[in-house]
């Protein structure tokens, strides 16, 4: 395109090698960068550049491990909370099984929304299949992205390595004292993903919520798998995502585990949908009362509740 648009010559080519090469090395250079300035503030906050765990014997500011919250702000919600719970359980056979005090909002005003994903990408093989020596061998570069929301503003971070961009993510929110406000990550329920917040934020307090998105997704894979027939699993599927639109995890568990053997197809997928509504049921929240609210349900604020 570029020789197109340049007229270039076929001696004057501009060669994609050259591009590639010099894509890849200016790349490396930005990434080492951004490694270097976050292992530089994670140090001066009293973190270990290697791990990005605080290091030992040493007391981190009130400042990185408070955060400011208005008990007035936090009376209103409850109120707030508890008349929607009631507009919604007039309306709904599925009722929120929960007091207002038992459902967490975040104040909108003071949270900062954390998503993390791994983004797997095929590898640029130096040879195409119409190279004689080309082989298939199916690698990938996964590359670990941040999406980072709070207020109005939205900021992008990206490392190869979920820890790597941990540490990115750290020296981020240490910089720019986002780590005065409520941290919320929304994650697709990835282990790892879990595992690395759990200890890299050991010292503050947050809160992790299941995507929406991914918890209906797992749903309707589990359920394809082991109902028998369309009608009878597109049924089922709407039952379970009902219970578990107001968070209701004990119900929708006790559902699944009571369809008729006659509607199961491989009893096997059943039983994987209920051990997985089990570990991940404290990251399910009640998203009916998020979404009449209009607080996020989604790992990114561009998805719209169908």
């Amino acid at each position: 395109m570029l020789n197109l648009v340049y007229h270039k010559s076929e001696n004057e080519t501009v060669k994609l090698r050259t591009l590639s090469d010099n894509a890849i090395r200016i790349g490396k250079e930005i990434t080492n960068e951004v490694m270097r300035k976050s292992e530089s503030v994670l140090k001066m906050y009293g973190f270990n550049a290697e791990t990005g765990l605080v290091e030992k014997g040493v007391t981190l500011s009130e400042s990185v491990t408070q955060v400011y919250n208005s008990n007035e702000d936090a009376e209103n919600r409850l109120g707030e909370i508890q008349n929607t719970i009631n507009a919604i359980n007039d309306i709904r056979d599925e009722k929120i099984p929960f007091k207002s005090e038992e459902i967490y909002l975040e104040s909108k005003d003071n949270c900062v929304y954390i998503s993390v994903d791994d983004v797997g990408v095929k590898h640029q093989k130096d040879v195409r299949k119409s190279d004689v020596n080309y082989e298939k061998d199916g690698k990938y570069v996964e590359n670990t992205v941040a999406h980072i929301q709070t207020g109005d503003e939205t900021y992008i971070l990206t490392a190869v390595g979920m820890r790597n961009l941990f540490k990115i993510l750290l020296a981020f929110l240490l910089t720019h004292d986002f780590l005065s406000k409520e941290i919320i990550f929304f994650t697709d329920g990835a282990k790892n993903i879990k595992s690395n917040i759990n200890e890299m934020f050991a010292f503050h307090s947050y809160s992790i919520v299941l995507d929406w998105f991914h918890l209906k997704k797992r749903c309707q894979e589990y359920l394809s798998m082991s109902i028998k027939g369309k009608d009878k699993r597109n049924s089922c599927l709407e039952k379970t995502l009902r219970y578990l639109w107001v968070g209701d995890v004990t119900s929708a568990i006790s559902y699944l585990s009571n369809i008729p053997e006659g509607d199961v197809k491989k009893q096997k997928w059943l039983d994987e949908l209920i051990a997985y509504l089990e570990r991940k049921r404290e990251c399910i929240v009640c998203y009916a009362v998020r979404d009449k609210l209009d607080f996020r349900k989604f790992k990114q604020s561009s998805r719209k509740s169908k």
